[in-house]
């Protein structure tokens, strides 16, 4: 795998919009990394174990807005369609080998967090 980070970024949007988890497997390195309001989640498996359930409870639709991209980083701006409205997002994403190794996703989890129980919030915090 050689993709460049804009690559990487499209498709990690890609692969939620399709709920591709095996593009996500083969693509998030096994360390990855992922900040968020809710807290740090550490690990490719947990990761996606925790977040996959919730993605299909709160993600209705993503829409990629812009994509900027620079060596191995990238920053995409999408549009989160919830059930609750629309939360716009930025995610940070640091590449490294062809691989998604850390994110920061930024955005107001106000409408997020009408759609997730408390107990699934506190999941999305790994780090507790």
């Amino acid at each position: 795998m050689n993709d460049s980070s804009a690559q990487l970024a499209r498709g990690w949007i890609e692969a939620w919009i399709r709920m591709d988890l095996e593009w996500l497997r083969e693509r998030l390195a096994p360390d990855f990394v992922h900040t968020s309001p809710f807290g740090r989640l550490e690990g490719r498996d947990a990761y996606l174990a925790t977040v996959e359930p919730m993605a299909r409870k709160s993600v209705q639709r993503l829409d990629i807005k812009q994509i900027i991209a620079t060596g191995d980083q990238a920053a995409v701006w999408f549009e989160n369609q919830t059930p609750r409205g629309t939360v716009p997002t930025c995610d940070w994403i640091r590449t490294r080998d062809g691989l998604i190794t850390e994110i920061q996703s930024f955005y107001d989890s106000e409408k997020v967090r009408e759609v997730l129980s408390p107990d699934e919030q506190r999941e999305l915090d790994g780090s507790r």
